[in-house]
């Protein structure tokens, strides 16, 4: 009990039998154990995020914020990434559930909730649940098309993410539905064949452009669901010999550090990613220390216009 004492830091012990724990600490290497800690009911200054994988831009700018407000508060964070398995989600989340004193859940594609079972806190990052940060999808849909119908756009085709369930589909087809009610409270009506199937990722956003510049009326812009599928089509574009703004107009969404380093930089809708993560981990800890927070509305999305969009050209 006395080194409990002494290593957890409270008071009512003389210096002498401080430092004589605290040699004692040092000679034997004594390193607590979290888990344990957890278990006796004390915190661990852990927060656990489950990510999908790192090198994913959105996951990369909402962590950005989430390390910096878990610093601000001296808490240590440590991240589980999971390839977008939700079998891999699960098996994090129980190791989680006994060594952090809260999880963030970025993009989560499973039921991971579950496992945690009020064990301890739960915030999420892109999604619906009763304590989440997100981006107005809807309103960043309703953005491009103002944009595009400003610039004269009248064919404009959209590059949705994937569609396999979880936040990545609730996502994209919040963008989209911004997107066509925008444009279709102005007159223009798009086919189904403007409406492409992609999965959020450069290469699914190349082969849905191909796909939709092959058509016998191909789209002057496209509204890909994301920056990484919107890369795709300035691929797609290079490609096939066509002239970005000129004769293909390209709108990305999330502006992520490479949309102002594309050549052209690439117009797109901005998340407040950094915040959001910033906001989530606030959050996260108010229900730590046992506080009932108020989940903050979707936060503000803006659009940056940049030079990958232009009036249509004539001969399209």
């Amino acid at each position: 009990m006395t080194a409990s004492n002494v290593i957890n830091g409270k008071p009512g012990m003389t210096e002498a039998t401080r430092q004589r724990v605290l040699r004692a600490v040092e000679q034997t290497g004594y390193v607590a154990n979290p888990a344990a800690r957890r278990l006796a009911g004390r915190r661990t200054n852990l927060i656990g995020v489950i990510a999908p994988r790192y090198g994913v831009p959105y996951v990369n700018e909402v962590l950005h914020g989430a390390v910096a407000a878990a610093e601000d508060a001296g808490m240590n964070l440590a991240v589980f990434t999971t390839a977008g398995s939700a079998a891999l989600e699960r098996e994090r989340a129980a190791l989680l559930r006994t060594l952090a004193d809260g999880v963030l859940l970025i993009l989560p594609s499973g039921d991971e909730h579950e496992v945690f079972q009020d064990a301890v806190p739960v915030v999420t990052a892109g999604s619906l649940s009763p304590f989440s940060v997100r981006g107005d999808n809807v309103h960043g849909g309703r953005l491009v098309a103002r944009h595009l119908l400003e610039l004269g756009h009248r064919r404009v085709a959209y590059i949705r993410g994937p569609h396999s369930g979880g936040v990545y589909q609730q996502e994209s087809e919040a963008r989209e539905r911004g997107f066509l009610e925008e444009l279709r409270g102005s007159g223009v009506d798009v086919p189904a064949a403007y409406l492409a199937p992609g999965d959020f990722s450069e290469a699914g956003g190349e082969r849905a452009a191909r796909a939709l510049l092959a058509l016998p009326e191909p789209p002057t812009a496209i509204f890909a669901s994301n920056d990484s599928a919107a890369l795709g089509v300035l691929r797609a574009a290079e490609a096939l010999g066509l002239r970005v703004p000129g004769d293909l107009s390209v709108v990305g969404y999330d502006d992520v550090g490479a949309a102002a380093r594309t050549r052209p930089p690439l117009t797109t809708v901005r998340q407040p990613l950094p915040e959001m993560g910033a906001a989530a981990v606030r959050m996260l800890l108010d229900l730590v220390r046992g506080t009932r927070p108020t989940p903050p509305p979707p936060f503000p999305t803006t659009l940056a216009p940049r030079d990958s969009t232009g009036p249509p050209f004539p001969s399209r």
